[in-house]
Parts: structure tokens; sequence; C-alpha cells
């Protein structure tokens, strides 16, 4: 009777970890169903939004461009203030152009980042240059 037991605990050892390992199963992915490119048309905005410039120097100071000024702001409180003050110039989104000497620490690119969000551009594109002109 003992080793009875032993093999029907085996078994449902067995087909506990096979059904385990059934269960988990990867998302099938719709195929590709020919080579030939894609004929879908993609449209593309016609509006373009008009945009402000922060440059972020190695020493983590930031730079605004504004169309009608240009001010350079320390810390990111002040970032903030200079980034609403541009956006109330305009009655649509705008776009935050960031640009980010390649010396520059992460925390400052992550600050003006973060200064444009709160600010509340619609649009966010960040740069990498080697130096400003």
């Amino acid at each position: 009777m003992t080793p009875m037991v032993d093999v029907t605990f085996l078994l449902l050892i067995f087909f506990m970890v096979t059904a385990a390992f059934s269960l988990q199963k990867s998302i099938e992915m719709p195929r590709q169903q020919t080579d030939a490119p894609s004929t879908a048309v993609v449209e593309e905005e016609d509006d373009e939004l008009e945009s402000v410039e922060v440059e972020v120097d190695e020493f983590g100071g930031f730079l605004v461009i504004a169309q009608d000024w240009e001010r350079e702001t320390p810390g990111k409180q002040n970032l903030i203030t200079a980034l609403k003050e541009a956006l109330s110039a305009s009655k649509d989104g705008m776009r935050l152009v960031v640009k980010v000497h390649e010396m520059a620490k992460l925390h400052a690119l992550v600050d003006a980042m973060d200064a444009g969000t709160i600010a509340g551009f619609a649009e966010l594109e960040v740069t990498q240059v080697e130096e400003f002109n």
C-alpha cells in the first residue's frame, strides 16, 4: 500500500508542475500577412506649435529663450516661473525644446523636464549638444 501512495503523490506532483507550466503562455502577436509595404496613410499635423528653448549648460544653469526675450534662471523654481511666463504669451499649447550640454549632469536635465511639465507645455523635445552657439 505504501508504494502505491508514493507513486500517487509523485504523479500528483508531476501533473501540478506541468499544469503550472502550461498556464504560463506568452501573448501571441499577429503575424504579418504580406511582405509588401503598408499602404496606410499617416496624416501629419500641419500646425506647428510655437517653441520655447531651454539651454542647460555644463554647470547646471538654465537659459530660457522665448520669442520676445531670453533670461538666465538659477534654480528649478525660477525656471518654472520663467516657463509659465513664456507659456502665458501663447493661446495654444507650446513645445519646450531642451538643449543639454554633453557635460551637464542628469539632475539638471530632469529639473528642466520637470519644470516644463509643471508649467504645462504640450510637447517636450530633448537634444544633446557639444556646445552652445
